[in-house]
């Protein structure tokens, strides 16, 4: 009987590979292993000669903290615990080569699930597009653990594909081993063992006991193979398992209201802190800064699991008070996911797919956008790509869960090639039937015309298109500062800002005049020159650029244009209803400016900075609104992140009283936020009180060196103390430094030479005077500092 049911249903699955009757000639048995060796060979040569080095080093920063005894628990719960055992075992170089090596592999299991499923052709087809798609090539060279679990991934469906319908037991023990050591390289790969069982239930189901047995042993050894290695981990280090891979954090990150669904948006200030604490013993230090802001909010020792289960509440509320906007950001999503572009998170696989381009390669975009072309031939000829779907389903999920990413979208990439395999194979078998061939042709264009239809998409395109740009000017920036050539760094960074206008969030920029109306006007220019202004995107960069030029009557023209569209960075709206409220309050418009908030929480509700933004011009104006805005405000943001924008905000509407009272009240639950001190600084010098002001002006300066703190709040301040205390060599030394980030390099050269004859033995002084011995001015025209009249 058991037979009989074997027979029937390898009747329905159509021929197999190997269904001569007799054995076939020597040269084609060798056939196709050996096209797939040639496959495996030009593959990691190409891998290997395109891009020979590794990329980013968390985990093997994270190794050698392990070899040293200074991994801490909860740092431990931060990496993924297969591939950090890996980067412990190997270093970096074998470790590069090993995951080329499995991108070889991960070609075999490819081309068997497409030959399996299909036919030969697609399983080539499949097998050729994977060898030469961008994303593999470049997570194969880069320390992050997505390559590998797209590799054993594919090899254990190869296992149950090639098992079915019999499913022999060494086949499905070998699948729960791949797909266990999927979920121990990232814990997500559990969701592909789960939709695994259900498949081999399904195909199992006529025959007998198995049909139960194959499952749970398919599970069973799945989830032992994934334990080992996080109880490995455990036993060294003794991380939580309920905080592995600080889940929650990445949840919040994938699921905020500024979000466009591409890539993690986490609060702004956590970055700046991190950039603050930066070092090698800190890799990837964010997530714990995720759970230090989780427990300065309640105020209580979280542990590592309920601290993440902060994150997690703060994401179900924003579910919760915005429907809508957490609807409409989980169907950006899955556009982005389904045929989006390259979205890449790290800086080094950026610069490395720059270097890619010159080469005829795949991209992700095009392998999606084809890939679902196929999956409508698919369905459309009733093909039995079942594994391929519950595969694509699981990627998919996980994505719309947290956030679509390029290394995320790795281990995906394979289901896209088999289905345009499906389409090739499709094509040639209706070479000589016009109709089909037509169908097929057709649902190709409709696909390649799918991300024109989606105005986000074709943002987003936008805006990596003018980021493409960047890298050479930021190159020659950070080189030209180095070199105190600061007319070269001036002139890069007006090219950056008319490229991104925020720009100077994330770089160094000491000595270049960024917030010199006179910089920005020069970006505005070249941004209309460059760009043009065709696209709401580019519209709201105009938009933003004039308004730092002064020229708001150009800026609101602008942003009313460019509405429609939203960007994002970390947690600041790129929001054009935004650029127009605060160009309305500069022009003294104020409820003009509370309305242009309130339209912008209408289009998308629950956003940091305008809900803020709100908050803060409802409180001037006596709007009873406050009070719910206020609410929301504090419902889906922790409290640090709450506090320091409604405080920023409210130092905009002059409240300069309610703005020291937000930032004492941040640096009361975490002392050591150094933007935080800033704002600190800005509302004393907003209330008068200077000798305060540019005491905590100091202090942040201090903790963050290279952060672009603007210097127009603390002219004021640093201009009185100065003529309060002019041979009190530490306020001489801040003058000096405040005018030199002012871009007033002489003015900043003369102050220091002061300084150093006022304390002479002090090193700092001393390389400070040297490094602007031979430094540029910028040749921009940076207003000279205010007089203060300090006489009674």
């Amino acid at each position: 009987m058991r037979r009989a049911v074997a027979r029937a249903r390898a009747c329905r699955m159509g021929p197999r590979v190997n269904a001569s009757p007799s054995p076939p000639p020597l040269s084609r048995r060798w056939l196709v292993p050996g096209v797939l060796g040639l496959m495996c060979l030009l593959h990691v040569v190409l891998g290997l000669g395109l891009l020979p080095g590794w990329m980013f080093g968390k985990y093997p920063d994270s190794a050698r903290m392990w070899a040293a005894g200074r991994l801490s628990p909860e740092q431990g719960a931060d990496f993924s615990p297969l591939y950090l055992l890996l980067n412990v075992v190997l270093s970096p170089g074998p470790l590069r080569l090993l995951q080329s090596l499995a991108g070889a592999v991960g070609l075999v299991a490819v081309y068997v699930l497409g030959a399996r499923l299909v036919s030969r052709t697609a399983g080539f087809v499949a097998a050729a597009l994977l060898a030469v798609t961008v994303p593999v090539l470049l997570y194969e060279a880069t320390l992050e653990p997505d390559l590998l679990v797209m590799v054993f991934n594919l090899a254990a469906l190869a296992l149950l594909a090639a098992a079915s319908p019999g499913f022999r037991m060494p086949s499905v023990v070998g699948a729960g081993v791949l797909l266990g050591l999927s979920g121990a390289t990232r814990p997500t790969g559990l969701f592909i063992l789960g939709f695994a069982a259900l498949w081999v239930a399904r195909e199992a189901w006529g025959d007998g006991r198995r049909r139960f047995l194959a499952p749970a042993v398919l599970l069973g050894v799945g989830f032992v193979a994934s334990a080992l290695p996080t109880l490995a981990v455990r036993a060294k280090v003794g991380s939580q398992l309920g905080a592995t891979m600080s889940a929650g954090a990445v949840l919040h990150m994938g699921n905020r209201p500024e979000g466009t669904g591409l890539g993690a948006q986490p609060p702004t200030l956590l970055k700046q802190y991190e950039a603050q604490l930066r070092s090698p013993d800190r890799p990837d230090y964010a997530h714990h800064l995720y759970r230090e802001f989780a427990r300065a909010d309640t105020g209580q020792a979280l542990s590592p699991a309920d601290a993440e289960l902060f994150w997690v509440k703060k994401t179900l509320a924003f579910a919760r008070w915005e429907p809508g906007s957490f609807l409409g950001l989980v169907g950006r999503k899955l556009a982005f996911f389904l045929f989006g572009p390259d979205g890449h998170d790290l800086v080094e696989v950026r610069r490395a797919e720059a270097r890619l381009g010159a080469w005829p390669l795949v991209s992700a975009q095009v392998l999606g956008l084809l890939g679902l072309a196929g999956l409508l031939v698919a369905l459309w000829r009733r093909e039995r790509v079942g594994l391929v779907l519950m595969y694509l389903v699981a990627s998919s999920a996980l994505a719309l869960g947290f956030y679509v990413v390029s290394r995320y979208r790795v281990a995906a990439l394979p289901a896209w090639a088999l289905l345009v395999g499906v389409l090739v194979s499709t094509a040639v078998q209706a070479r000589r039937r016009p109709r089909e061939l037509a169908v097929c042709v057709g649902l190709v264009v409709v696909a390649c015309t799918l991300p024109v239809l989606f105005p986000f998409v074709r943002d987003v395109q936008r805006q990596f298109e003018r980021g493409e740009t960047n890298a050479a000017d930021g190159v020659a920036l950070a080189s030209a500062l180095a070199a105190g050539r600061h007319d070269e760094a001036t002139r890069a960074f007006v090219r950056l800002q008319a490229a991104q206008p925020f720009t100077a969030l994330l770089r160094n920029v000491r000595g270049v005049p960024f917030e010199s109306p006179e910089v920005a006007a020069h970006s505005a220019a070249l941004s209309l020159e460059r760009f043009g202004a065709d696209t709401p995107m580019d519209l709201f960069f105009m938009a933003e650029l004039a308004r730092r030029a002064g020229q708001c009557e150009q800026a609101l023209t602008a942003a009313r244009a460019a509405v429609g569209f939203r960007g994002v960075l970390y947690d600041t709206s790129l929001d054009p209803r935004l650029v127009a409220a605060r160009c309305e309050l500069a022009r003294g418009d104020r409820p003009g400016a509370l309305a242009e908030a309130v339209r912008s929480l209408e289009e998308r509700g629950g956003t940091l900075d305008a809900l803020a933004f709100a908050v803060a011009a409802a409180e001037a104006l006596g709007d009873p609104r406050r009070e719910e805005w206020e609410q929301e405000l504090f419902a889906l943001h922790d409290s640090l992140d709450a506090r320091h924008a409604r405080g920023s905000a409210r130092l905009v509407w002059g409240n300069a009283a309610g703005a020291l009272a937000d930032a004492e009240g941040v640096l009361a639950l975490f002392p050591d936020l150094a933007p935080t001190e800033y704002l600190r600084a800005s509302a004393l010098a907003a209330l008068g009180r200077h000798e305060e002001a540019v005491r905590s002006y100091t202090v942040a300066l201090q903790r963050t060196p290279t952060a672009a703190f603007p210097t127009g709040p603390l002219e004021q301040a640093v201009a009185a103390r100065l003529a309060e205390a002019p041979d009190a060599w530490r306020v001489v030394a801040l003058a000096a430094e405040h005018h030199l980030r002012a871009g007033r390099l002489e003015l900043a050269r003369t102050l220091y030479a002061r300084a150093l004859t006022l304390a002479p033995k002090d090193a700092g002084l001393a390389r400070a005077v040297r490094e602007l011995e031979t430094a540029r001015p910028s040749g921009i025209t940076v207003p000279p500092p205010p007089v203060v009249n300090t006489a009674p």
